[in-house]
């Protein structure tokens, strides 16, 4: 509707609020931050795919300032116009911008560990 010059159409969507907009951030970082200790630093994405973070120079499990830094890593990867994401098809390590952030790497799990 208001493509067709209906300016009016607009007015009735709901509006946004910054409490809410910070508690879904919040939420969203603690549940990211579980999965990563219950399934030692994949989501279930990560899982259906064989891969997980590790620390990029012990290849160990990250801890959860490398979680928390990576998490906020991606808000800046994103308001970088992407360029955070895209650098990864251009770096041959493959790490995106939130990956050095954190000082993490994504590594393929041994599939004979299931």
């Amino acid at each position: 509707m208001a493509m067709s010059g209906n300016t009016h159409a607009l007015d009735s969507q709901p509006t946004t609020s910054l409490k809410w907009e910070f508690i879904f951030e919040a939420a969203t970082l603690l549940v990211t931050m579980i999965f990563w200790k219950r399934w030692r630093g994949a989501t279930p994405g990560k899982k259906f795919v064989h891969i997980k973070i590790v620390d990029s120079s012990t290849l160990k499990d990250i801890d959860n300032r490398q979680a928390i830094t990576r998490s906020f890593g991606y808000i800046a990867s994103t308001f970088a116009f992407l360029i955070g994401f895209i650098m990864v098809a251009f770096r041959k390590d493959k790490r995106g911008l939130h990956d050095l952030l954190a000082g993490t790497v994504v590594v393929y799990e041994d599939i004979s560990s299931f």
